[in-house]
């Protein structure tokens, strides 16, 4: 009898755990404008810009610079691989919460949590204070290009 109950809760760790990394991939925004690689690092998920879209007669992506961080020392980093999600915890139902999203249009970095609607939606929600007063933007899932023939 016993063992059963170490297989139930061995079973149970197992599928949170893989439940919890169900946002782990690469996202692009429903505006097809900018793509985000969300990773995880210890018990908390990431993400970082892999891919944006520069208006025309722009300068490619390599040479956009944090210029708006209120943070002189931060100013001259890259845009491309910079960290704009950092911090969410699963919290073992379909959300990620109690994390920063850093916004390097305006250098402003907002409280955040992220919800997955399906195994190709995710919600990400940035605010002030509660999220009800805040902004929600929606990613797809990126499809894995097979490079075999």
């Amino acid at each position: 009898m016993r063992y059963i109950f170490l297989l139930i809760f061995i079973c149970n760790a197992t599928f949170a755990q893989t439940k919890s990394d169900a946002i782990v991939g690469t996202w692009l925004s429903e505006a097809k404008d900018l793509k985000v690689e969300v990773y995880k690092q210890k018990n908390q998920y990431f993400g970082k810009m892999v891919w944006f879209d520069c208006p025309p007669n722009t300068p490619p992506m390599e040479h956009y610079r944090d210029k708006e961080n209120p943070n002189p020392q931060l100013r001259n980093r890259a845009w491309l691989g910079m960290i704009l999600l950092q911090n969410l915890v699963f919290d073992g139902k379909n959300e990620w919460q109690d994390g920063d999203i850093y916004d390097p249009n305006s250098g402003s970095t907002y409280r955040s949590k992220v919800k997955l609607l399906d195994a190709q939606t995710l919600h990400v929600r940035g605010y002030i204070g509660i999220p009800l007063f805040g902004k929600t933007m929606v990613f797809r899932r990126e499809k894995m290009v097979s490079l075999q023939k």
